[in-house]
């Protein structure tokens, strides 16, 4: 087949849950079919990250995205004129008029087997795909995230931001799915919200992965204390979490235990939560490779309030051997189980207990690896997930042609 696939980078960067996600899917696929891969990049683009994609088989066009609301004022400013726009602002900050050209010009002189809509906001591009199969492959229900960030915060500025956010982005999405032939979502939580609360009935799941041999490369050396959490920090779910750690549960934890340290692993972590950072609290930055800190942990916490989809970072742990703590919103959309594969905790002084209780019970701990591990071994390997994007491909087609 020959496939166009619609992106906000190249996914071969590997440096947040959905590049790695769509690098794992799509690289495999890569060598099967003909894949153009329309990338509206943000910044220069990496000449190691671009041969890498052409390595694996892609024909990659770049883009240029100027940069929008890059700071706080920018965003406050656009917030006005945004009020008046039917896009939700998140999905304004990926309209290009250059990619609009590109991919007109690219649908005009190619003939496409489908259009494969990497990510919910750029779904906002069907509008110039006609009479051809589209399918959309989304990471979240976007406007259940801003959902839970209004709830989530207290900051005024954000609670508009987020209640602006919440309500544009259920109308796009619900207006905008249904136009597509076929969705896939990442957990059976979200496909239901797809189909009841979306009217979106043609949804398919496939569910994140990992790359699990990858992991048994490197050993095990957990240092005593340490507990970690992983995720890319420019983005306001794992800001929130860690902030939220931070200032609510990690103090309780170390009123128990003053040797307990925490490092947050992640790229681009802001100035305002970097203020954190102390003999206890450490910060790592972009990094090359998460399995060696995730694999000096005792312990991974995921103290998640207001997330979609499911984790890449539960997965990453289980397959590493890292027991996993998690809020139950942070563990949605993943097969796992409470005290058995992972625990759960959702409150402050239940999150903080239970942080305690697993650095000190080995037996615990070791069960909770044992089972983790299993689980990702029978379901969440990436080699076993991939082939579902080109039975969805095929689908796409199928209900297309249904419709003529």
């Amino acid at each position: 087949m020959k496939i166009l696939v619609l992106d906000e980078w190249i996914p071969s960067i590997c440096n947040s849950g959905k590049s790695i996600r769509t690098f794992e899917l799509l690289s495999p696929l890569a060598k099967r079919h003909s894949i153009t891969y329309l990338v509206n990049q943000l910044g220069e683009v990496n000449r190691e990250h671009l041969q890498k994609m052409r390595d694996a088989g892609f024909d990659v066009i770049c883009v240029p995205r100027p940069l929008i609301y890059d700071s706080i004022p920018a965003i406050a400013f656009g917030v006005i004129p945004a009020f008046f726009d039917s896009l939700p602002i998140s999905v304004r900050r990926h309209t290009s008029d250059e990619f609009t050209k590109v991919l007109k010009r690219l649908l005009a002189s190619f003939k496409f087997d489908i259009v494969h809509i990497e990510w919910s906001h750029y779904a906002v591009y069907s509008s110039y795909i006609k009479d051809m199969p589209t399918f959309a492959c989304t990471h979240n229900v976007e406007y259940l995230s801003w959902k839970r960030f209004f709830s989530a915060t207290q900051n005024p500025f954000k609670k508009l931001l987020g209640l602006h956010e919440w309500i544009k982005m259920y109308k796009f999405e619900k207006n905008y799915y249904p136009k597509l032939d076929y969705i896939s979502t990442v957990s059976n939580e979200d496909a239901n919200l797809m189909r009841d609360k979306l009217g979106m009935n043609r949804v398919c799941v496939i569910p994140n992965g990992v790359a699990i041999d990858r992991y048994d490369e490197i050993e095990n050396t957990p240092i005593q204390g340490k507990i970690v959490y992983c995720g890319s920090m420019d983005t306001h779910v794992n800001q929130d979490a860690v902030a939220y750690f931070l200032r609510e549960i990690f103090p309780l934890v170390i009123e128990i235990n003053p040797s307990i340290r925490f490092q947050v692993i992640g790229r681009n972590p802001p100035s305002w939560l970097l203020k954190f950072s102390s003999d206890k609290v450490s910060f790592t930055g972009s990094i090359a490779d998460v399995r060696h800190p995730l694999k000096e942990a005792m312990l991974e916490v995921v103290p998640l309030r207001i997330a979609g989809g499911s984790r890449l970072k539960i997965l990453e742990a289980f397959a590493a051997k890292t027991p996993v703590l998690s809020t139950t919103i942070g563990a949605e959309g993943i097969e796992c189980k409470p005290n058995e594969n992972i625990a759960i905790a959702d409150s402050t002084v239940e999150f903080a207990a239970k942080c305690i209780e697993l650095l000190e019970d080995q037996s615990l701990r070791n069960k909770l690896i044992e089972n983790g591990r299993k689980l990702v071994d029978e379901k969440y390997d990436w080699s076993r997930i991939s082939p579902m994007v080109e039975s969805a491909w095929n689908k796409t087609i199928e209900l297309h042609k249904r419709e003529k």
